[in-house]
């Protein structure tokens, strides 16, 4: 905690907390423009987690399984395989209604017909895809944050650059006006 504090003094004092009256008016601007970014970027992690809860949400109601949602069926091989590439392949299942139907479904190669494979269908009885797992639901709302956060926090970086930018631009020309001041006033005239 110790280390914690004083590197947290020593940034203050770097970016300019200090009152020291050498400072200039650009480095105060300098200063601003790093704690508004800091502030946006605290104030942007709020939304942040909210779409990483609505992602959750979203994601968890994807994975339910059962009558009127997804559900896994057993369907049999009805057409021969053409190829030994994974392909796609017509499957005949029957629906909890007793509906009989059939639908293409990507096979290993080598699969004969007449076996049982078995495929997700929805609350109609067409085919679909598997639900997603939770820790896919997990992994995804947590990129949804990270994401947005790592996003934020990029624009305000180049924001900060630019801006630094500017004002570098701007000490540098004062340093150059001081110094062509300084060399008229202290430039001895020359003995003949």
């Amino acid at each position: 905690m110790r280390s914690l504090t004083r590197w947290a003094t020593r940034w203050l004092l770097l970016h300019r907390f200090d009152g020291n009256p050498l400072r200039r008016r650009s480095d105060r601007i300098e200063t601003a423009a790093a704690l508004v970014a800091l502030v946006i970027f605290v104030a942007v992690l709020w939304p942040a987690v909210a779409l990483g809860r609505q992602v959750y949400e979203h994601g968890v109601r994807a994975e339910v399984v059962g009558p009127g949602h997804k559900q896994a069926v057993v369907a049999q091989v009805v057409d021969p395989a053409r190829d030994a590439r994974w392909q796609a392949r017509t499957v005949r299942w029957t629906t909890a209604q007793g509906d009989v139907r059939t639908g293409p479904t990507v096979l290993a190669p080598g699969t004969p017909v007449g076996s049982h494979t078995r495929v997700w269908i929805d609350a109609a009885g067409r085919l679909t895809t598997p639900p997603p797992s939770h820790a896919k639901t997990v992994v995804d709302a947590a990129l949804a944050v990270l994401a947005t956060a790592a996003g934020v926090a990029t624009t305000l970086l180049l924001c900060l650059t630019g801006v630094r930018k500017a004002l570098n631009r701007r000490r540098d020309a004062d340093w150059e006006r001081a110094w062509a001041v300084a060399d008229e006033r202290w430039r001895r005239p020359r003995q003949p």
